[in-house]
């Protein structure tokens, strides 16, 4: 009957830690229930949700500073585009201004409307400046490259300026006794020009445009 006894008694404790999972395991099961009828979440379904939450939020951010990254790095580059392009222009206008002082101071040209050698404007404006002055357009009244020896080297050469795809223009006027804001002339022995000179970028809308005077026997 001992023996009996014993196994009994241990089969009781053996029993024991099996009902005390079970009531930990229906505990768990009336809690979940309770949150569930209460609206609530799970703890790890509440760190999951706010894991998923940043992770949102940090690629938002990432994405905005691509993107403004992007847009910086594109206007930077347009303004050093532009840049290029007035270089490209003021290396055009200041080549052929160049040009026309020399063929002016060598050759003296008749200052009748010809050729790009305008006679001295009737109403005080310079041609090239004067929008009033439409019968002068700067696309017909220009110096021909054929009379500036440098400028048909420049045309003609293998390996001619990028700025020759749109190439640069001048305008040569004699000066008047006076000059058109009223300033006298020193004129002496020396006669006295006004030159003009436009020279263009790739892009049509950049324009660099140089006036000077050149005095010339």
């Amino acid at each position: 009957m001992q023996g009996c006894d014993e196994r009994a008694i241990d089969g009781e404790a053996a029993m024991k830690p099996l009902i005390g999972e079970q009531r930990l395991a229906g505990s768990a099961r009336t809690n979940a229930r309770r949150m569930r009828a209460a609206g609530g979440t799970a703890p790890g379904a509440r760190q999951r949700g706010v894991a998923l939450i940043i992770g949102l939020v940090i690629l938002v951010v990432l994405a905005m500073l691509g993107v403004s990254a992007y847009s910086v790095a594109t206007q930077d580059e347009r303004l050093a585009g532009n840049a290029r392009d007035h270089a490209r222009a003021m290396d055009a206008a200041q080549t052929i201004l160049r040009a026309c002082e020399a063929y002016i101071e060598n050759n003296a040209p008749a200052f009748n409307g010809t050729n790009g050698f305008l006679a001295p404007p009737s109403n005080g404006q310079w041609w090239a400046f004067s929008a009033s002055n439409s019968s002068a357009p700067w696309s017909v009244n220009t110096v021909p490259f054929n009379l500036l020896p440098t400028m048909l080297a420049l045309q003609n050469a293998a390996n001619p300026p990028d700025w020759m795809t749109n190439p640069p223009q001048c305008i040569a006027e004699a000066v008047p006794p006076n000059l058109p804001k009223g300033q006298p002339t020193p004129r002496g022995m020396l006669n006295v020009a006004h030159v003009a000179a436009q020279g263009y970028g790739i892009n049509s809308t950049t324009v660099v445009t140089l006036e000077t005077y050149v005095a010339y026997y």
